[in-house]
């Protein structure tokens, strides 16, 4: 592949741009389409259309490319695709070839420094452990910005994407697809399952026990390790780090990718994102903790436990009672403890369904136990509900309307509305995703730290009570990197 444009950046890494500048300027010059001023996106008219960078094209990056599909920023939202960026030559390849006509980077940070007055808006579809840094990056040049789930590696990666949304006032979304199920959360409010108790939660779990890898190997041609490593520390390259989804170091787990889809809608209806500082309005520092408890089947410092059960104790929030949230992750013994919960349940209820129902042997899932029945949601947040005893919910109505209309667009949609006059996105950074990734990323700190009850401070984004944990909210970056 022929490479164009190398040199050094002013941040210390190699770059290239398949396009010189003056290539890029001469074809954007030559289109004659009337675009948005940078970051300014309001109205929508015909000839009108958002230029959007993608970051990251190897895999979920490569479907906002292409013309048409339910993730093409050119069907969905009548974007252009003005600049793509990835460290993989290889795995960029087909995107690149759809696009022969728009400048194409390595570093991020290089393509928005150029580019940056001639974009709207930037997609983030690279390996978890550089979501935080270009959407942080983008944001800061007026830029608005789609990152996909899990939206960062860490807590306090979370807390600055968000933090950083609302001072820049741009519309941002993480790419949980469905949001939150707006039926569900306008059920539970009406009180049609009573008071809810208890939520069950299960599927996935991890590789177990990892060593580190070994060895020297050679890197690729077509990989720029250095940027591919972004603010992880430094270690030679080896192709098994490249299973990047098994490795803490480069990845949030099951909880950013089948949590950020199962656990938004009760995140959601819980009310839980209240107890977290939105828009500056802040509660009192330490007035209401998270506590989380984790049991393991071993404690893996590289990867994750094969088997865990994550407890959350949340306090009183708005008119929502103290509640309690269980996930069941993986292996014999979660499954086990899973099955005797279900067991104890329907043995007190039999008029509510049974534990041997087939719902309940589904990989994910979720069980909401309230006071007057059970709910169950699965997928993508909206995908599959049933509420039990059957004959109780089989004729009920729309619940009344609770949440504010109209109601915000989901995924892309819901992003673009938010740049010009509709509600923030339902995966907002600083009024939704954001506070429900710290909330689901406490459970991969709670598996390095078995059998002990952490507490965190939502407002101060701490862990109050154990040092060595709250450290793990803040990992450094490598030099060179920041948020």
């Amino acid at each position: 592949m022929a490479v164009a444009g190398k040199g050094r950046s002013k941040h210390g890494a190699s770059r290239w741009a398949r396009l010189t500048r003056r290539g890029f300027l001469g074809t954007a010059a030559a289109t004659g389409t009337l675009v948005l001023a940078p970051g300014k996106a309001r109205g929508y008219a015909a000839n009108e259309q958002l230029r959007i960078a993608v970051v990251g094209l190897g895999g979920r990056g490569s479907h906002f490319v292409v013309e048409k599909g339910w993730s093409s920023v050119s069907d969905q939202i009548g974007g252009r695709v003005a600049a793509l960026c990835d460290v993989n030559q290889q795995k960029a390849a087909k995107s690149f070839e759809l696009h022969p006509d728009v400048p194409k980077y390595e570093d991020f940070r290089v393509m928005i420094d150029e580019m940056a007055s001639g974009l709207d808006a930037v997609v983030v579809a690279t390996p978890d452990h550089v979501h935080a840094a270009p959407s942080a990056y983008a944001l800061r040049a007026g830029l608005h910005v789609f990152c996909e789930k899990g939206l960062t590696r860490t807590i306090q990666e979370a807390r600055t994407v968000a933090e950083l949304a609302f001072e820049q006032k741009r519309s941002t979304q993480m790419g949980n697809q469905a949001g939150y199920n707006t039926r569900v959360v306008e059920d539970v409010w009406a009180g049609r399952l009573g008071e809810i108790q208890t939520i069950h939660m299960w599927g996935g779990g991890g590789a177990g026990t990892r060593e580190k890898p070994s060895g020297t190997h050679e890197v690729p041609d077509y990989l720029n390790w250095d940027l591919w490593l972004g603010p992880a520390a430094y270690r030679p390259y080896h192709p098994d780090w490249m299973r990047h989804s098994m490795w803490r170091d480069f990845s949030c787990g099951h909880p950013g990718w089948w949590g950020a889809h199962l656990w938004a809608t009760l995140f959601k209806t819980m009310k839980m994102e209240t107890l977290w500082p939105i828009d500056k309005q802040k509660p009192a520092a330490g007035a209401k903790t998270i506590k989380v408890t984790a049991e393991c089947c071993e404690v893996c410092e590289n990867t994750f436990p094969r088997s865990s059960i994550v407890h959350w104790d949340i306090p009183a929030r708005m008119d929502m009672p103290p509640i309690r949230l269980t996930w069941f992750a993986g292996g014999q013994e979660a499954e086990r403890r899973r099955r005797d919960a279900l067991r104890e349940l329907f043995d007190k209820h039999p008029e509510w369904g049974s534990a041997d129902d087939k719902r309940w042997s589904s990989w994910v899932g979720n069980l909401w136990i309230g006071t007057e029945g059970v709910m169950y949601t699965f997928g993508h947040g909206d995908t599959t509900v049933a509420m039990l005893p059957e004959e109780k919910y089989k004729d009920q109505g729309p619940p009344p309307e609770s949440l504010p209309r109209p109601l915000p667009g989901k995924f892309l949609r819901g992003w673009r509305d938010g740049m010009g006059e509709g509600p923030p996105a339902m995966g907002s950074f600083n009024t939704f995703a954001g506070p429900l990734t710290e909330w689901y990323l406490l459970a991969n700190i709670a598996t390095l730290f078995p059998d002990q009850t952490l507490e965190f401070d939502p407002v101060t984004c701490r862990i109050v009570n154990n040092e060595q944990a709250d450290q793990k909210i803040r990992p450094p970056y490598r030099e060179g990197w920041k948020l």
